[in-house]
């Protein structure tokens, strides 16, 4: 199936997104970027790359404008160092995966087994949504709970 086949669904349901970047994604290449980094690509995974590798979200930040990005990338999900993402699944109580980086503060966002969509970083971690368009939605609105998890 051509790529931008498999792309549409995720497309139109974040067609509402204002500032939204869909880059290209070449899912063999991302899986065994994945594998040779140590993690289990699982069919959730390879289906999460599928629908959303390669996608920018950017909103402004109240008061100041500043430009806040939820990046999904391969590239930045192996630049997070792997035994912070074992801890973050400790944590967690399942298994997670690095996606890729968020907010002025390149905070980790991680792929949780159950579909959670998290925020994970120095000051720890933060459940943004279950699913990644309502992760995009809690994201652009800010309404995510900024509680520790």
């Amino acid at each position: 199936m051509p790529q931008s086949v498999e792309r549409q669904a995720p497309r139109e349901a974040l067609a509402w997104v204002e500032s939204a970047e869909f880059g290209e994604v070449d899912i063999e290449a991302a899986c065994a970027a994945y594998e040779q980094a140590g993690y289990e690509v699982t069919h959730a995974l390879r289906e999460f790359l599928a629908n959303y590798g390669e996608i920018s979200v950017v909103r402004a930040a109240p008061g100041t404008g500043k430009e806040l990005v939820l990046a999904v990338s391969v590239e930045e999900a192996m630049g997070v160092y792997p035994p912070n993402v074992r801890s973050y699944a400790r944590q967690l109580g399942m298994p997670a995966v690095p996606i890729g980086i968020a907010l002025v503060t390149e905070e980790s966002v991680l792929l949780a087994e159950n579909g959670d969509i998290i925020f994970a970083g120095d000051a720890g971690m933060q459940r943004v949504g279950n699913g990644f368009a309502a992760a995009v939605k809690a994201f652009v609105s800010g309404t995510w709970d900024k509680r520790f998890l």
